[in-house]
């Protein structure tokens, strides 16, 4: 696992425990100690869990496709998809947990929206794609416009 976290997604380890038994600390964030931890002892566990998944955000479409395709080495059950407000990668690591890799598109659009994309798009087609799928969806409006909105929520909330 710790191969498939490092390689595919370049974190890092940033501490590790002792022994085989060891927790391992991954991060690809330098303001974070870590982001993910694993426990190389198999579990005794045999319920489902509720998570669905684990996102990791990318911080460009041209980073996510360098993801993409590294990725498509070790799967061939990537889900590119976008939910309007992003492009992301669906895919299991080798242990069957579900992960998701995404960046942000310039829009937001209300959710649930999925559709599948084409990373192989050129940058601007993609865009292009992307925006005809949600303008007409409802929410639809500049990221920026929604953030300005949502943290005049926040803040409201956090004031009472």
């Amino acid at each position: 696992m710790e191969e498939f976290y490092t390689r595919c997604l370049g974190l890092v380890v940033t501490d590790r425990g002792e022994g085989k038994n060891g927790m391992v600390f991954l991060s690809r964030n330098p303001n974070e100690h870590h982001q993910l931890v694993l426990t190389p002892r198999k579990s005794d566990t045999k319920t489902e869990s509720p998570i669905d998944h684990i996102a990791f955000r990318v911080d460009t479409i041209t980073k996510l496709r360098v993801f993409h395709k590294a990725l498509g080495s070790y799967s061939t059950k990537l889900q590119t998809v976008s939910h309007g407000t992003t492009w992301s990668i669906y895919f299991l690591d080798p242990e069957n947990n579900r992960l998701e890799l995404f960046t942000d598109t310039p829009w937001h659009v209300n959710q649930p929206c999925r559709f599948e994309v084409d990373f192989e798009m050129p940058n601007e087609e993609l865009l292009e794609f992307t925006e005809r799928k949600i303008k007409d969806l409802p929410g639809f409006v500049k990221v920026n416009k929604w953030r300005e909105s949502h943290t005049i929520k926040v803040n409201a909330k956090n004031v009472q």
